[in-house]
C-alpha cells in the first residue's frame, strides 16, 4: 500500500456562503467514514480559508488571496494499492461527482525512497 495526499480545492465564494461550509463538512465525514471502513483512510482536516503566505524574503501575506478564485479547503491522507487506485477512490467523493470540488492527488515519499 502507498500513501497519498489529496488536497482539496474549491471555489472560494462557494465556502463564504452562509452555512455552506459546514453542511460540506459532514457531506465529507460522511463520505470519510465510508474510506474508514474500507481501511484506506489515515486522516485529514478541514482547513480555514484565512491563512499567511510566507517567502524567502519573509514577505507574509495574508489570505485569502484577491486574485485567487479557490483556495485549499482541506486534505485527506489515505491508504491505496497505486495511484489508480487513488483515482477510482477520489473519483466517489460527492463533490467530485457534483462538480463543486477538485481533489489534487500527490503520491507521499517514504523515507526509504529518500535515501
Amino acid at each position: 500500500m502507498e500513501n497519498f495526499l489529496f488536497i482539496v480545492r474549491e471555489d472560494l465564494q462557494r465556502l463564504k456562503e452562509e452555512g455552506t461550509q459546514q453542511q460540506r463538512i459532514q457531506e465529507m465525514t460522511k463520505w470519510c467514514e465510508g474510506l474508514a471502513a474500507s481501511g484506506n483512510y489515515k486522516g485529514g482536516d478541514p482547513l480555514k480559508t484565512n491563512g499567511s503566505y510566507i517567502t524567502k524574503d519573509n514577505v507574509v501575506s495574508d489570505g485569502p488571496f484577491i486574485e485567487a478564485k479557490e483556495c485549499i479547503s482541506g486534505f485527506i491522507l489515505l491508504h491505496a494499492e497505486n495511484m489508480a487506485q487513488a483515482i477510482a477512490i477520489a473519483q466517489t467523493c460527492p463533490y467530485i461527482l457534483d462538480g463543486s470540488m477538485a481533489l489534487e492527488i500527490r503520491p507521499m515519499l517514504t523515507a526509504t525512497m529518500m535515501g
